[in-house]
């Protein structure tokens, strides 16, 4: 740092700009009733100038305010002055904000508002350096300690004539001014767009701050009716009237579909689901979901009610991972687009995560917005089958003469609620192993060595089309899973431009069957996401 080492800030602004390009021509029609201003600190003399920011000074003047000292490597330069952050003279620009007329100010902070920023010892050892860099950053530090206090007093004691009103995170945040990684972005982001509800629905209305309100989504569905009859009926009888049929997949092999709609809605969600499950499975929450949406879904090839591709029934096999790919996109075409022509959001869980991701990478569609559950980026395998290599689960596929079971794995096998992978509900748990107990059909086992390498190598293909992807992606992480990769995840968030990523602290691997606690808080973010947030990735 002090060798002159720092951020090419020319360099994180383009490639910013590439990737993540800013609509202009939005944001030209908003600049004419609205004004943008950053602030930046003269070099020299550290005072502070304000910039409209416009269309053709933009890059400037972001990088002027984003020039933290030490840590940009080449001067910014432009207006015939070098500049600084404008944290160093107005960390807090909110007096600026009172010369200019405006009597109610929000203030919204980074730090928690009984944050103390105060480095004596820093300030002790900077007066004393000797080097002109030392002495230059002794002068910043002690002009951005002065005028912090400053403004700190300036908050605490307004003049009459202004309303001061400071939103301030309930936590220090997660992210840093150097090296955050995107989830702990995402988190943040998460829990300032809560604030700012926060303060729209209740200060905004006194200062007649124009907003839509904020729908809230109430499940309608809850484990505790699992034991309720006439809960069970509701949900039975929607079911029953539910489409369904067959389309013909990749190499022929027929693909099991239904449609639930009972409230004629146009908006169309369609739910890829993971491997070893069935849309019987969903009943519930597509029971939930259907308040909504027109609800379409499938059974992945070798599973549930689709054709099975080995001789023994019960073992989860896939010749090639595209082909749960293109059936996906089959589906699509020839059934849901058939019938609606609209936009059509898309709800994934595990592997049809990874099967829904190599589609938005690969083919033209008209998805607008993507939820993943707990998606298949990285799988999580028995500790016999984790230490065989790849290469050797790929040579053991090919002397099979026909599809078999990979070491440790076996056909089905009945599991109990103890120690469990998926689900601390045990109602939940319940329901489904009743549906396989009373429907032997759609009982699948362990996987093949096929299977296995098939989904090792898929998980790398989402990494590596992460980069290409444009469509909102909501990544559903809930941090107690053990099924799936979580760095694989956090990976793919990190080089995916339009995903976010939301953490749901205990929660295991089948979120969508998961506690109330837990489902519900993920449905609610799920809707969010539909409803409007996506637009905002």
């Amino acid at each position: 740092m002090l060798n002159g080492e720092g951020f090419d800030l020319d360099f994180l602004v383009d490639n910013a700009e590439i990737s993540i390009p800013l609509n202009w021509e939005k944001g030209s029609d908003l600049l004419k009733t609205k004004q943008v201003v950053a602030v930046a600190t003269h070099a020299r003399n550290l005072t502070t100038e304000c910039f409209d920011v416009t269309v053709d000074n933009w890059k400037d003047v972001l990088r002027a305010s984003c020039a933290i000292p030490a840590l940009h490597k080449k001067p910014v330069v432009f207006n015939g002055a070098r500049w600084l952050d404008g944290g160093v003279s107005a960390p807090i620009p909110v007096e600026e904000a009172y010369r200019r007329g405006y009597k109610h100010i929000v203030v919204i902070r980074t730090m928690p508002i009984d944050f103390d920023e105060h480095h004596p010892l820093i300030e002790a050892v900077l007066k004393r350096a000797p080097s002109k860099t030392m002495s230059e950053l002794s002068a910043i530090l002690l002009k951005h300690e002065e005028t912090y206090r400053q403004t700190r007093r300036f908050l605490a004691s307004p003049p009459d004539d202004v309303n001061i009103y400071e939103i301030s995170p309930a936590r220090n945040l997660q992210s840093s001014v150097v090296e955050s990684t995107k989830k702990q972005l995402d988190a943040d982001y998460l829990h300032g767009a809560q604030l700012g509800r926060l303060f729209v629905t209740s200060i905004g209305r006194k200062l007649n701050i124009p907003h839509k309100p904020y729908k809230r989504y109430h499940p309608i569905t809850s484990e505790l009716s699992h034991h309720n009859h006439d809960y069970h009926q509701q949900i039975d009888d929607v079911w029953q009237n539910r489409k369904s049929g067959y389309f013909k997949g990749a190499m022929n092999n027929d693909i099991a579909w239904i449609n639930v709609n009972p409230q004629n809605h146009t908006r169309t969600l369609v739910i890829v689901q993971g491997r070893n499950e069935s849309f019987w499975k969903y009943k519930e929450v597509i029971y939930e979901l259907s308040q909504y949406f027109n609800i379409y879904s499938f059974d992945h090839r070798g599973q549930g009610e689709s054709q099975r591709l080995a001789e023994h029934s019960e073992l989860g096999h896939v010749d090639q991972f595209e082909h749960y790919v293109e059936d996906l996109a089959q589906f699509l075409e020839e059934v849901v687009e058939s019938q609606h022509k609209d936009e059509v959001m898309m709800l994934a869980h595990s592997m049809g995560g990874a099967v829904a991701t190599q589609y938005l990478a690969s083919y033209d569609h008209n998805v607008k917005a993507c939820a993943l559950t707990s998606p298949m980026f990285g799988i999580k395998l028995p500790k016999v089958v984790g230490g065989i290599q790849t290469a050797t689960i790929k040579l053991i596929s090919q002397l099979q003469k026909t599809p078999n079971f990979a070491p440790t794995q076996t056909a089905f096998v009945t599991k109990t609620f103890e120690g469990n992978d998926h689900t601390s509900s045990p109602n939940r748990f319940k329901a489904y192993s009743d549906l396989l107990s009373n429907h032997p059909n759609l009982r699948l086992g362990g996987v093949s060595p096929k299977w296995i390498s098939e989904a090792v190598a898929a998980g790398k293909n989402c990494l590596a089309q992460a980069k290409d992807i444009k469509t909102p992606i909501l990544i559903v992480q809930p941090e107690g899973d053990n099924v799936v990769s979580l760095p694989a995840q956090d990976l793919f968030n990190e080089h995916c431009a339009s995903s976010r990523l939301l953490s749901i602290p205990h929660a295991r691997h089948d979120i969508l069957i998961e506690s109330d606690r837990y489902r519900d808080w993920a449905l609610k973010r799920i809707m969010n996401f539909y409803d409007h947030s996506h637009k905002f990735v």
